[in-house]
């Protein structure tokens, strides 16, 4: 499983969204792997169509 994988898990599972440094530690938590915020913000840039930014905070771009 890729970095932008695990790290839709975590967000979608989350509506109001996380912060870099919370997805970066449930990532981590999670899949038994280290990830740092930096990790995140390189692959939420990369992937524009799976996140949305909000106030700083990282949300699935699919709205109820």
């Amino acid at each position: 499983m890729d970095t932008s994988n695990m790290i839709v898990q975590v967000v979608y599972e989350n509506k109001e969204g996380m912060y870099p440094l919370e997805i970066a530690e449930a990532v981590s938590k999670r899949f038994n792997t280290h990830m740092t915020t930096r990790e995140v913000e390189q692959t939420v840039k990369k992937n524009h169509k799976l996140f949305i930014e909000d106030n700083g905070k990282i949300k699935c771009p699919i709205t109820d």
